[in-house]
């Protein structure tokens, strides 16, 4: 066909409409009608062709600049512009999943950014009124990878925001790499002491600290079940992932260790109520959640949780929450190692005028069980603070944390450890965001850790430097 369009028509009828829409049927009134012409072939350029399905677009004849484009697209099932003639008339036409998938073929086959971002948008608006608020998050993304200008990211930010509070399913996905010295919190020393006093015998090669790299994935998944003006039901599940590579001086160091002796997995599904209590702004939840741990591959422990929480306002800059966690952990290997956790903590968080965000948190964890090493009181004390300037390409926050915990009948092998074991430790930590170098709404982060955590059991005495690479969401 070339560099034209043959458009030929099945039925007089159509042929005529088409005609007329074109200005090519001229019949004087009065004059006889002949025998019935056998069917018009109507030849136009395709330039002219999209001219004409543009113009009967703009005007509202919708049926036409659809035929129009289905026809270009019969010579050139390539042409974009086609497609987004058909998806934008299917828009206004009311056929949400048609223009969704017209915008679709339209992306793939755009080679510039402002045209994938168009079509990116359409579908996006399609599929939100086709009432798929997931999907439509997911065309916000791609429309977020063709953006030209902040104004354009700014918007489709907007529009993800206003989508997600619609959609009843949410999701978190984080994943990072972290090169550590302590990729097993080992040991800083193959020597034991206790109370500075050595004991009989060294320490493994993989009791000590090992060098490595870890990797995490986390997903966590909410669906929310049920929403009024003054509360929200949640179902969620979460999987977690924890795998070791050991660097090769590692390895030389525990030759009988494998890297997957290390690995870790974490699965749970929970149910939680959250509700209005109190003053403006003023929140209450309660929850449950069941789950199954993993270690080295095999089954590490069962658990269940309940939990309650609160969270005050006390002015507009500043916010008081705790909450209190009771969970019970069935341990597979021996019931001697199950345990009953409770947990209380607390935090205070507060925006300054500069627009810097500072927060102060407290933990404190009572384990009880039957193996004594196990029976436990632990605190930790976290101060952190964002600063909401960036320095140069990156947001910055820095935490630093403070340990102790206390065994109080804890024994090595058959000595008991005299008024018991105590651990305390300090870590400091400092995390750049490079929110300008994001990719479809994803930016990568590197958080830089050190710490130190010392014990009057040797054993227990260990530092650790790592460096995690993460990729985070912008918005």
């Amino acid at each position: 066909m070339g560099a034209r369009l043959l458009l030929r028509h099945r039925t007089q009828a159509w042929v005529t409409g088409l005609c007329l829409a074109f200005g090519l049927c001229v019949a004087p009134a009065g004059t006889p009608r002949a025998e019935p012409a056998p069917p018009q072939q109507a030849e136009i350029t395709l330039d002219r062709a999209r001219v004409l399905a543009r113009q009967a677009l703009a005007r509202g004849d919708l049926v036409l600049a659809i035929k129009l484009a289905r026809g270009l697209l019969e010579a050139d099932p390539d042409d974009a512009n086609a497609h987004m003639i058909v998806a934008v008339a299917m828009a206004r036409a009311g056929e949400a999943n048609e223009a969704r998938k017209s915008a679709a073929r339209a992306y793939r086959i755009s080679d510039t950014k402002p045209a994938r971002m168009q079509a990116a948008q359409l579908a996006a608006k399609a599929a939100l009124h086709d009432n798929r608020p997931t999907l439509t998050q997911l065309w916000l993304r791609r429309a977020a990878l063709n953006v030209a200008d902040d104004v354009s990211k700014d918007r489709i930010a907007t529009d993800y925001a206003r989508v997600r509070t619609i959609n009843p399913l949410s999701f978190r996905i984080n994943a990072g790499l972290r090169p550590s010295n302590n990729v097993n919190n080992g040991a800083d020393s193959a020597l034991q002491v206790i109370d500075g006093v050595p004991i009989v015998g060294t320490l493994s090669g993989g009791a000590q600290a090992l060098e490595g790299t870890i990797g995490t994935v986390d997903i966590d998944l909410s669906y929310r079940l049920r929403q009024s003006a003054r509360s929200v039901t949640r179902l969620g599940g979460r999987f977690y992932m924890r795998r070791v590579w050991l660097s090769s001086s590692a390895k030389a160091q525990a030759p009988g260790l494998a890297d997957d002796a290390l690995d870790s997995t974490y699965v749970d599904v929970s149910l939680s109520h959250a509700f209005a209590l109190g003053a403006e702004g003023n929140t209450a939840s309660a929850g449950v959640r069941l789950g199954r741990a993993w270690a080295a591959g095999d089954e590490d422990y069962d658990f269940v949780a309940l939990s309650a929480s609160r969270s005050v306002k006390l002015g507009d800059p500043m916010r008081l929450s705790f909450a209190v966690v009771a969970e019970e952990r069935d341990v597979a290997r021996d019931e001697v190692f199950d345990q009953t956790r409770l947990q209380f903590n607390t935090r205070l968080s507060r925006k300054l005028q500069n627009g810097d965000r500072i927060s102060l948190s407290y933990a404190i964890t009572d384990t009880d069980a039957d193996h004594v090493n196990l029976r436990s009181m632990a605190q930790s004390l976290r101060g952190s603070y964002a600063f909401e300037k960036p320095l140069g390409p990156a947001k910055v926050s820095t935490a630093l944390t403070l340990g102790r915990s206390n065994y109080d009948d804890f024994r090595v092998g058959f000595i008991r450890v005299p008024g018991g074991r105590e651990d305390t430790s300090v870590y400091g930590d400092v995390t750049f965001f490079f929110h300008e170098y994001d990719y479809g709404g994803f930016a990568p982060s590197v958080r830089l850790r050190a710490g130190r955590r010392d014990s009057n059991v040797s054993r227990y005495d260990s530092t650790e430097v790592s460096v995690n690479f993460q990729i985070r969401s912008t918005f």
